[in-house]
């Protein structure tokens, strides 16, 4: 069950269906929603980079709603992607 949905993981972040590679891939309103998110998550990560998309990822199920809502609305990530 684990090798499966680590599987899932890696192959959708390969396509894309993780946090956007660069910070301008991103809406204005996920940027804001997300902003705290990331700093809380990933202090270490410079903000666009691709560092910050691995660490976002790996902490998928302690984002906020409010920065999965506004990932999900951009299509940034499919819907229930982090599924609680």
């Amino acid at each position: 069950m684990f090798v499966a949905r680590l599987s899932f993981v890696v192959v959708a972040f390969a396509l894309g269906f993780a946090v956007p590679a660069s910070a301008q891939d991103v809406s204005k309103r996920a940027r804001q929603a997300c902003s705290g998110d990331a700093k809380r998550l990933c202090p270490k990560q410079k903000y666009g980079t691709e560092e910050m998309r691995y660490c976002m990822e790996a902490n998928g199920r302690n984002l906020s709603r409010s920065c999965i809502s506004a990932l999900e609305d951009d299509g940034t990530i499919p819907r229930g992607h982090f599924r609680r």
